[in-house]
């Protein structure tokens, strides 16, 4: 057995995930579990069946042509069943990305497509559709010298005393190629498989979060032509309808039993914390300008309304 971390969870595997927080076996209990295993049949109980997805509301199974089949099962056990051909980065590609959304569901966390990084005001996280540039913009972040706390599956939920609070999820980034070039030159990276074809692993190290972090903002990206950028705060049904659009994978939610609790988790955030559209050009060469402007809103911010930190 493997035995890594990650979302604050102790994870035993029988696969070898390179890339993610090694730790000592034996290290408190263990939350997860990953086994290959032979056959994984059709889920009996389904209660939602797509071409290559199920739900029931204690599992979730899914089949990837020539990759493998995941099924997931109580936020606990996630077994895969690889094909016999496969690229072992391609089965670990599914594995940490959409099968590891459906277990943060199953365990009524609330995950974000997006990418969040640890500042002095607290998680910014940022969200938008694939391809907007959420990771480009924390690349960015992180070179400035903050850490990331997620990239891709950014998970949400609260601490004992009700606080929000963003996980540490994975210790790097994906990026498309020339990021990593323009950001940090000629850079060694696993190669990229056939279906992430423009970009390619930035492993963090020490620039990755640890530790859960305080949610500051969730900013919902949004391209504009011209002008400066702007930080628009989003109210009531606006602001949960912009963290609804966001959710990773939200069609895995229907027939789970948490579809609930997550949905409620949603009003919550809106209501505690700051949600608002940041409108940027979507300008390469302007987004060391972009973190810089970001950190005096952030600072404006603390002593005038729509402030983007949590509300307590």
């Amino acid at each position: 057995m493997f035995h890594y971390r990650a979302y604050e969870l102790n994870i035993a595997s029988e696969l070898k995930l390179p890339g993610l927080v090694a730790v000592e076996s034996g290290l408190g209990v263990c939350d997860v579990e990953i086994s290959a295993v032979d056959d994984i049949p059709d889920l009996a109980d389904a209660a939602v069946r797509e071409s290559w997805w199920q739900v029931s509301p204690s599992a979730f199974r899914m089949e990837v042509e020539d990759v493998a089949i995941y099924q997931v099962e109580n936020g606990r056990r996630m077994l895969v069943q690889s094909h016999p051909v496969a690229d072992p980065a391609e089965v670990r590609l599914f594995l940490l990305g959409s099968a590891m959304g459906a277990l943060l569901y199953q365990r009524g966390l609330f995950p974000l497509h997006g990418s969040a990084v640890e500042t002095p005001w607290g998680a910014m996280v940022f969200v938008g559709p694939s391809g907007i540039g959420k990771s480009t913009l924390a690349a960015h972040f992180h070179r400035a010298g903050y850490r990331l706390i997620a990239d891709d599956v950014c998970a949400i939920t609260r601490d004992a005393s009700g606080r929000l609070q963003v996980l540490p999820a994975f210790p790097h980034l994906r990026l498309k190629t020339d990021a990593i070039g323009r950001l940090y030159g000629e850079f060694a990276s696993q190669p990229p498989s056939h279906f992430d074809v423009d970009k390619l692993v930035l492993p963090l190290g020490e620039g990755h979060a640890s530790t859960p972090v305080p949610l500051g903002a969730v900013h919902a990206l949004k391209d504009a032509d011209s002008g400066d950028p702007s930080l628009t705060p989003l109210r009531g049904f606006e602001s949960i309808q912009s963290l609804a659009d966001n959710l990773y994978r939200p069609h895995f939610l229907q027939g789970m039993q948490t579809r609930g609790d997550v949905l409620r988790l949603a009003g919550e955030i809106a209501q505690a914390a700051e949600v608002v559209q940041l409108s940027r050009r979507r300008d390469a060469t302007q987004l060391d300008s972009l973190v810089l402007w970001l950190e005096q809103e952030w600072t404006k911010g603390r002593s005038r309304p729509g402030i983007p930190t949590q509300r307590r």
